[in-house]
């Protein structure tokens, strides 16, 4: 099929925490991508991400696996389920699919797989890819991990988030890495999702530098040389003894080989907790987990009875324990997803339970 006959499909990707779901839910709520599908990757069996954007109708949630290994299948069959589904109208025609990698995701074997793939390479076609990551520490982030570094390498457009939280060293030392590693992509600022997504793909059309406030240049903002670099074409506290490893060698050919080691493992809460009760337990595990910890994430009810939404992310480094959002759907199983390196489900249920045993 004609390239502009295909339905274009939009990865967005970035490290844990970086705010890729604050940014696609705020994006499927504006004209450039309404009624468009959605397919979210997530490492646990309890999805959080997919339950917090609201949508069900046309949502696709690929779990318990990253998509650019063992996940890839996943995700190719939910692009090929789409498809089908579009065709034969049982669901409605969508102009576009906004995927959601996991932030342990290297895009480079996904972009392939349009491709290699023959149905997705004839009925799909692969916008640039938008790669997020939190200005607090997301120099150090990207610097620590590999899996950062090649989502940035692989983006068109580059998205700054959270610099209203971060200080200017820390938004220029981003800004630097940035242009070490992509010095032609566009880069953009969004603070509290502000950033409309008709400038994203203006800033994938001209590689002008824009800003979520003003979605043009800026003060201080200056043209990008040359285009975007894309790709042509149970118990309480207990924790789940099923963890997903995402310790693997990956076997591609070419330079996007890369070794990870982290693994997501699942502490359900089924009963409510106090405020205190959680927030000492998580301090604890951040202590005894320190920089492996990379991701918490999950819903829990408190004691007065209401379901708050945990987020903890290793750029910002502290807890959020906020309302739940009554709009979008609740995970079935109130709980935590911890994500972290070299810790199976035994050290993170340890050290999650650590402040209990001691104050004991």
């Amino acid at each position: 099929m004609p390239p502009r006959t295909r339905i274009p499909v939009y990865l967005l990707t970035g490290f844990l925490g970086s705010g890729k779901t604050t940014l696609l839910g705020a994006w499927l709520g504006q004209p450039a991508l309404h009624g468009a599908a959605v397919i979210v990757n997530e490492l646990g069996e309890v999805g959080l991400d997919g339950a917090l954007l609201g949508v069900t109708d046309q949502a696709s949630l690929v779990s318990g696996a990253c998509v650019c290994c063992t996940g890839l299948p996943g995700l190719e069959q939910a692009l090929e389920d789409l498809f089908w589904a579009r065709l034969q109208r049982r669901i409605p025609p969508f102009p576009a699919v906004a995927v959601e990698t996991t932030g342990l995701a290297d895009p480079a074997p996904v972009i392939r797989a349009f491709d290699d793939h023959p149905l997705l390479r004839e009925r799909y076609r692969l916008a640039p890819v938008i790669a997020v990551a939190g200005a607090p520490g997301g120099a150090a982030v990207i610097d620590r991990h590999p899996e950062a570094q090649a989502q940035v390498r692989a983006a068109g457009v580059l998205i700054l988030t959270k610099t209203r939280d971060a200080a200017d060293d820390e938004e220029q030392a981003l800004r630097a890495r940035f242009a070490e590693l992509n010095p032609h992509a566009a880069v953009l600022v969004s603070n509290h999702a502000d950033l409309p997504f008709e400038a994203v793909l203006r800033a994938a059309d001209t590689g002008q530098v824009q800003t979520g406030e003003t979605a043009s240049s800026g003060p201080g903002a200056s043209p990008v040389a040359g285009k975007p670099a894309q790709h042509a074409g149970h118990g309480r506290g207990q924790a789940d003894q099923s963890p997903h490893s995402h310790d693997h060698h990956h076997d591609h050919d070419g330079p996007h080989d890369h070794h990870h080691a982290a693994q997501a493992c699942f502490i359900p809460l089924g009963q409510p907790v106090a405020r205190d009760w959680l927030l000492i337990r998580l301090h604890g595990l951040a202590a005894a987990l320190g920089d492996d910890l990379l991701r918490v994430k999950g819903a829990v009810v408190l004691g007065d009875g209401r379901r708050y939404v945990v987020q903890y992310a290793p750029d910002a480094r502290r807890f959020d324990v906020s309302p739940h959002d009554p709009a979008s759907t609740a995970p079935a199983q109130p709980g935590l997803t911890v994500i972290a390196l070299h810790a199976d489900a035994q050290r993170v249920a340890a050290a999650f339970n650590r402040p209990a045993a001691s104050s004991g």
